[in-house]
């Protein structure tokens, strides 16, 4: 009966035996003695002020040798629990791991959620913005949930940049195009000079034709939007700093640095482009930038949830796009191979392993565009292979990525529920203590 201890933890008393305890002399309890901080003299027994629902848990680790967990419990409180008794992790078998490992996925999910949908300090146009006007001018033009007005004019600009990237496919529909004038023969000539197949009827249209002049005026109006919004999100940003290095705002620089370029080379002719290849190369590039100019929609992600996901989920998934882009590279050369081998037979089909590649990423990813085809029924078989196999390779990282966007959309309903339910619970407690207060 001397072996037998009493634990206090919280209030509720538990008995055990000191052998039982010592049986894991490197742990907080199996340390245990007369003389521990722990133990009250007077009453005869040790005192944890700690929770005592997990405790039966740590107790049942000293008697069975296992520390088996609860489905229900918190890993954050598991950890908590088990650094302060100091069991370690290795202590739970493997029927529980799966218990403690998915809450904390789930942890590590709401984090990465809160990472994304969080402004950043500097950014928050709250404690960092100099003066009240500053703080308004940065919340009207960069938080869209900030106010009504904030929300109308990131509506606007998103029917801006829509406009913005209608207007250059207008640039290349042949219905919104004039011949050049008659005394521009000698840009007329020099342009064709530049063609290297006097045959190619897309691109001698191209370059002797042009557009018209509202075309033109609007793209000016849209340069000037562009380059004043910069200018006064970057006037009004808490951080200079931090601005610059946001992707997005990168972005805007080299799209509104490209379009000036445009507008300059415009105003002193295209013929300064045919004297100098380098401005050549440059204009090139600067029409290249074009297809990047949707991307800047993606502001509107603070805005609406779905967007936040979607950016999250790639974000997060690039380890299984990496591995799905090796795996059809690697695929892609192989079949490549084989069908040039099995196609050898045939003088018409596949002239190189070149040819074969661009064969099996078409035939891997099912879209098969019928230029090349095997013939032979050797090329068939190796055909059929290489679909399956693309079928199969493709899937696999596919419904990873689809599993962490449903997991993400789904958190991210919780999230916007509980906040829901913490402004209705406010709301209540608020009218609450305003009927309690005492009338004078």
């Amino acid at each position: 009966m001397d072996n037998i201890i009493t634990l206090n933890i919280g209030g509720t008393t538990f008995l055990t035996c000191m052998s039982t305890l010592k049986k894991y002399p490197e742990t907080r309890l199996g340390r245990l003695t007369t003389s521990s901080p722990e133990y009250v003299l007077e009453k005869h027994f040790y005192f944890f002020d700690r929770s005592p629902d997990l405790f039966s848990r740590i107790l049942d680790f000293y008697r069975n040798d296992e520390m088996h967990l609860q489905a229900n419990c918190c890993s954050q409180l598991i950890q908590k629990e088990l650094d302060y008794w100091e069991i370690q992790y290795s202590d739970i078998p493997q029927c529980c791991r799966s218990t403690i490992l998915k809450k904390e996925t789930d942890l590590k999910t709401f984090q990465k959620l809160k990472i994304s949908t969080e402004i950043p300090l500097a950014f928050d146009g709250v404690t960092k913005c100099g003066n009240g006007l500053q703080r308004k001018i940065w919340l009207f033009v960069n938080e869209p949930l900030s106010s009504t007005p904030a929300k109308c004019y990131n509506f606007a600009y998103c029917l801006v940049v829509i406009l913005s990237v209608f207007m250059e496919l207008l640039f290349t529909s042949p219905y919104f195009r004039i011949p050049l004038e008659s005394t521009n023969n000698v840009t007329f000539m020099q342009n064709i000079g530049l063609l290297r197949d006097m045959n190619n009827s897309k691109a001698v249209f191209f370059l002797t034709t042009e557009v018209e002049l509202w075309w033109y005026i609007i793209d000016d109006c849209l340069l000037v939007f562009f380059t004043l919004e910069f200018c006064t999100r970057f006037a009004a940003s808490p951080s200079k700093l931090t601005f610059l290095k946001d992707g997005l705002n990168i972005l805007d620089v080299v799209l509104d640095v490209s379009m000036w370029f445009r507008f300059v080379v415009r105003q002193f002719g295209f013929t300064i482009l045919l004297k100098n290849n380098t401005l050549l190369t440059i204009n090139q590039l600067c029409f290249a930038s074009i297809s990047f100019r949707m991307f800047r929609i993606t502001r509107l992600s603070k805005q609406f949830d779905g967007l936040k996901i979607l950016l999250t989920t790639i974000r997060e998934s690039i380890k299984e796009l990496v591995l799905l882009f090796l795996t059809i590279l690697m695929l892609a050369m192989f079949f490549a191979n084989i069908i040039f081998l099995a196609e050898m037979s045939e003088s018409t089909t596949f002239p190189s392993s070149f040819e074969g590649i661009w064969w099996s990423v078409i035939t891997m990813t099912t879209v098969g565009y019928g230029d090349h085809y095997p013939k032979s029924v050797l090329g068939k078989c190796v055909g059929a292979c290489c679909a399956v196999c693309g079928v199969i390779i493709i899937a696999m990282p596919i419904a990873i990525i689809a599993t962490n966007f449903n997991t993400f959309y789904t958190r991210m309903q919780d999230i916007r529920n509980f906040e829901n339910r913490v402004k209705i619970n406010h709301e209540k407690l608020s009218k609450r203590n305003n009927s309690i207060k005492p009338q004078s």
